[in-house]
C-alpha cells in the first residue's frame, strides 16, 4: 500500500458540495495563516466523520477511529508562510496526559505522545481549494516516517536522501499523511487561496482516548 510505503498517498473521497463551501466560508479569517482547534465545529464534524468513515472503509483506519485535531490553513498573499524540513510530534492532549514535552498552546496541552502512538496518527489534508505548483505546495520526504524520530538537525539531510514530491491536489481531494513522514513548504510564487482543512485521526490504539482532547469518534 502506498500509505505504508511512502508515508502519504492522495485520495478523493464523495464529500457533500455543501459541506465543502460552508468549511470555505466559516472557517477562515482574512490575513491569517491558521486557527485551532477546530473539532468542536459542527461543519467540522460532520466532516471528521464522513472521512473516518471513507478511511475505515478503504481499510486505512479501524472503525472505532478518532478525530483528535482539526486545523484550517490558508495560505495567501498576506500569509505566504515556509516551513522547514519536520515532522509533526506535538498534539493537544488532556491537560493530565504524562505524554513527554508539555507546552501550552493557546490555552491548550500539548505534547509528544510515544513513539508507538504516533506511529499510529494519520493526517487528513482536505484541499479545499485548487493547488499547483506555484502555490507553496507542501512537499514531502516518501518513505521517511519508516525512521523514526529524526532529530531537527538531520532532517533536511534525510528529506534529500529520500526525495522530495510536491503535494498536488484538486478541490476535494485529500492527501493521507503519516506525521512522521518529513514534510516542508516553500512560500507561494503566485500566492492565491490554497485553503486546507487539517484532520488528525488516531486509529491504532482508541483505548488511549483518554490521553486526547476534542475528540470525534
Amino acid at each position: 500500500m502506498k500509505l505504508e510505503r511512502d508515508g502519504w498517498d492522495l485520495v478523493r473521497p464523495s464529500l457533500p458540495t455543501e459541506l465543502l463551501e460552508d468549511a470555505r466560508e466559516r472557517l477562515f479569517t482574512a490575513g491569517e495563516a491558521g486557527t485551532r482547534f477546530l473539532l468542536k465545529h459542527t461543519t467540522v464534524r460532520r466532516l471528521a466523520v464522513l472521512l473516518r468513515d471513507f478511511l475505515a472503509e478503504t481499510g486505512v483506519l479501524p472503525k472505532d477511529g478518532i478525530a483528535i485535531q482539526a486545523i484550517a490553513f490558508d495560505k495567501t498573499a498576506g500569509a505566504n508562510w515556509k516551513v522547514p524540513w519536520h515532522q509533526d510530534l506535538m498534539f493537544p492532549v488532556a491537560e493530565d496526559s504524562t505524554w513527554d514535552q508539555r507546552s501550552l498552546k493557546d490555552g491548550v496541552v500539548y505534547a509528544r505522545p510515544p513513539l508507538e502512538v504516533l506511529q499510529g496518527l494519520l493526517a487528513a489534508r482536505l484541499h479545499l481549494d485548487p493547488c499547483g505548483e506555484d502555490n507553496g505546495p507542501l512537499r514531502l520526504a516518501s518513505g521517511s516516517h519508516r525512521f523514526g524520530l529524526i532529530p531537527s538537525r538531520e532532517a533536511a539531510d534525510r528529506a534529500r536522501d529520500c526525495g522530495e514530491t510536491s503535494c498536488l491536489a484538486e478541490e476535494g481531494e485529500v492527501l493521507l499523511m503519516r506525521p512522521l513522514t518529513l514534510h516542508a513548504s516553500s512560500q507561494a510564487k503566485s500566492p492565491q487561496h490554497r485553503r486546507v482543512l487539517h484532520f488528525v485521526f488516531d486509529g491504532k490504539d482508541p483505548s488511549l482516548v483518554e490521553d486526547w482532547i476534542g475528540v470525534v469518534g
